[in-house]
C-alpha cells in the first residue's frame, strides 16, 4: 500500500473494519462456548442454588469479552500484522502458521500479565493454566475470524 495512494485511508478504514467485526464474531463464539460449558442441567442442579441460564450467562459474558477485545485483542493484532508483513511473499500456509504462533503467544502473556495482576492471592497451577489457556483461545478466535475476513473466503456467499 502507497500512501499517496488515494485509497490508502479507505482501505485502513476497512481494516479496522474487519478488525471490529472479528471480535464481534470472536466474543460471541467464546461467549457462547462459555454460557454452554458453565450451564448446569436441571437435573443436577441443588435446591435453593440461583443458577444462570446460558441466555442470561451469555448476555453477561459477551460484554467483558468485547471490552477486552476492542482493548487488548485489536491493537495487539495491528502490532502482529505489522510485523507479518514482512512474510508477504511466503505461502498462505507459512502465514497463517507464523499467525496462529504470533497470536497464541501474545494470548499467554496477556494470560500471564492478567493472573499475575488481576488473579487471585492464592497461585493454583490449575488456575494459572487455565487461565493461559483461556487467553490463548480467545486470541485464536479473533485470529481465525480476522483470517477469514482478511482473505475474502465469505465475499463468494455475500454476493450470492
Amino acid at each position: 500500500m502507497n500512501k499517496e495512494d488515494k485509497t490508502y485511508p479507505i482501505r485502513g478504514v476497512e481494516r479496522l473494519l474487519k478488525r471490529i467485526l472479528a471480535v464481534i464474531v470472536s466474543a460471541s463464539i467464546l461467549a457462547l462456548a462459555v454460557s454452554v460449558l458453565n450451564y448446569v442441567p436441571q437435573n443436577q442442579r441443588e435446591s435453593d442454588v440461583y443458577y444462570l441460564g446460558i441466555v442470561v450467562y451469555f448476555l453477561s459474558t459477551i460484554w467483558v469479552y468485547l471490552l477486552f477485545y476492542l482493548v487488548i485483542g485489536v491493537p495487539s493484532s495491528w502490532v502482529i500484522d505489522n510485523y507479518r508483513q514482512q512474510y508477504k511473499e511466503k505461502t498462505n500456509v507459512y502465514q497463517y502458521f507464523i499467525g496462529v504462533a504470533l497470536y497464541s503467544l501474545v494470548g499467554l502473556f496477556f494470560g500471564t500479565a492478567y493472573y499475575f495482576i488481576l488473579g487471585s492471592k492464592q497461585a493454583y497451577l490449575y488456575n494459572f493454566i487455565e487461565t493461559l489457556g483461556f487467553w490463548a483461545i480467545a486470541l485464536f478466535l479473533y485470529f481465525q475470524a480476522l483470517w477469514v475476513l482478511e482473505r475474502g473466503y465469505l465475499a463468494k456467499y455475500v454476493k450470492g
